[in-house]
């Protein structure tokens, strides 16, 4: 018989072991694939499913209400206009298509100045509880709605605004346009080379003028175009600003263009200015070789009516778009794109403009790029699904693609692949002129005629009337 300490000894050995036993029966266990239960079947059966779904969503987005921030009153309304109707069309075809099963909500807000604009984030975020906000035309506006909506947490998608202060800080935007910064210095490197060469002057001997409106989208582009007139050997021999909301009169810039004879001028102007800095022009005999302008008024139909064909040979430097490029070189899928695009604004009795096309597609990347492989309807979610989009210019309808600076950049949230190009009033239409690799046609009136070799009369444009 065992003694007390040696049975108890015997007993501790026996515990150990008993454990060490139950130890290794559970990882033989966990090594052994477990029988499949009813549940998991259907488990499984759904992660096949979500598998073969891949390609039509990667997030978890199922529905998204979008905002529409755009002028839809003041001196703005009829510019903006045609972005407003590019983005419900974009919202619309989506909804038909339902190609990723989510569902898109717009609703509108105006924002006639950059005050309304910050009212109207408010009003879209925080009363129609929109995912996110789509805007804008005006850089001025955008520059007030962009920090507005970062205060409250939402994404703001630019699409026609060209501010360089847009994607200058804020955390919250995605731009689909070009960058002001990249206009203006594209403006004054076009009439270095592209002007310089056709009129036979050497890019040291070139004479500039720059007149720009005080806002952020005349100051934005004209500070580049001056930089980098600034690098070359250009004299600068007019600079001058002003407000486009209340000038009336341009004569004193226009007679300081009259006694310093530049040889090209850069006009950065909305079409109410434009306009009246053309009709001036013609009143007051002032005769300008080039003239280039940059986004705004320049690229718009009412500004090229007034002018009829006094407009021949104006330039403009903005993003190419589907009536300025040559379609056919576009993929299967974008020229389809285009047509279906052109069919629902037929439908509705909406013109198709520049601004159309811009707001549209940039519309359409969100929606059917960021929004299907964002894990949240929310700025986190959309920012980290951005990175991933890549359009190549040929699947595009503008001609140009997509692909946006993270949000370590400088420039977080701005399309990369915006690149200008310059188009040319001809015939009362756009059609790009330069570079000459992406050109469907030549220049025509380089140097401009002079007055005195012209007969039609530049209209005042309604509003002026009145």
């Amino acid at each position: 018989m065992l003694k007390r300490p040696h049975l108890l000894l015997l007993l501790a050995l026996l515990a150990a072991l008993a454990l060490v036993v139950a130890a290794c029966a559970e990882d033989d266990v966990a090594d052994e694939p477990e029988e499949d239960t009813d549940d998991e079947v259907i488990d499984d059966e759904d992660d096949e499913v979500d598998d073969d779904d891949a390609d039509e969503a990667a997030g978890d987005v199922d529905a998204i209400t979008v905002g529409a921030l755009f002028p839809q009153s003041g001196d703005l309304a009829f510019g903006a206009a045609d972005a407003l109707e590019g983005v419900e069309v974009a919202v619309e075809m989506f909804n038909e298509r339902g190609e990723h099963g989510i569902e898109v909500e717009l609703v509108t807000a105006d924002a006639p100045d950059p005050a309304g604009g910050t009212a109207g984030v408010r009003q879209l975020i925080t009363q129609d509880d929109v995912d996110a906000v789509i805007g804008t035309y005006a850089s001025a506006i955008a520059s007030a709605a962009v920090p507005a909506a970062e205060r409250l947490d939402t994404l703001y998608l630019e699409t026609t605004a060209f501010a360089e202060a847009i994607t200058d800080g804020p955390q919250n935007v995605l731009r689909t346009t070009i960058s002001s910064g990249d206009l203006g210095s594209y403006a004054a490197e076009f009439i270095l080379t592209g002007i310089a060469e056709e009129i036979d002057v050497a890019e040291d001997d070139m004479r500039v003028a720059v007149v720009y409106t005080d806002d952020e989208f005349g100051t934005s582009i004209a500070d580049a175009a001056l930089d980098r007139f600034a690098d070359s050997g250009a004299e600068l021999v007019v600079e001058e600003s002003y407000p486009a909301a209340t000038t009336s009169d341009l004569s004193s810039v226009l007679l300081q263009i009259q006694q310093t004879e530049p040889h090209a001028v850069v006009h950065v102007a909305q079409v109410p200015d434009g306009v009246l800095f053309w009709r001036q022009a013609q009143q007051l005999d002032v005769n300008m070789p080039a003239v280039v302008g940059a986004g705004g008024g320049y690229g718009q139909i009412e500004f090229a009516e007034p002018l009829g064909e006094n407009a021949d040979g104006i330039f403009n430097i903005v993003p190419p778009t589907s009536g300025s490029i040559n379609v056919d070189s576009l993929s299967e899928e974008a020229q389809g794109l285009l047509a279906d695009m052109q069919e629902k604004l037929d439908e509705k009795g909406y013109e198709q403009g520049n601004y159309t096309d811009w707001a549209f597609m940039g519309t359409w990347v969100f929606l059917n790029e960021v929004v299907p492989n964002a894990a949240s309807a929310d700025v986190d979610g959309f920012i980290d699904a951005a990175q991933g989009v890549a359009v190549d210019p040929l699947d595009s309808i503008t001609g140009f693609g997509f692909e946006f600076a993270g949000p370590e950049a400088d420039n977080a949230g701005q399309n990369l692949m915006a690149n200008p190009v310059v188009q040319q009033w001809q015939d009362g239409e756009l059609v790009v002129t330069f570079p000459e690799d992406l050109a469907v046609s030549e220049f025509v009136n380089v140097p401009l005629p002079d007055w005195d070799e012209r007969d039609e009369e530049i209209q005042e444009l309604e509003d002026e009337e009145e």
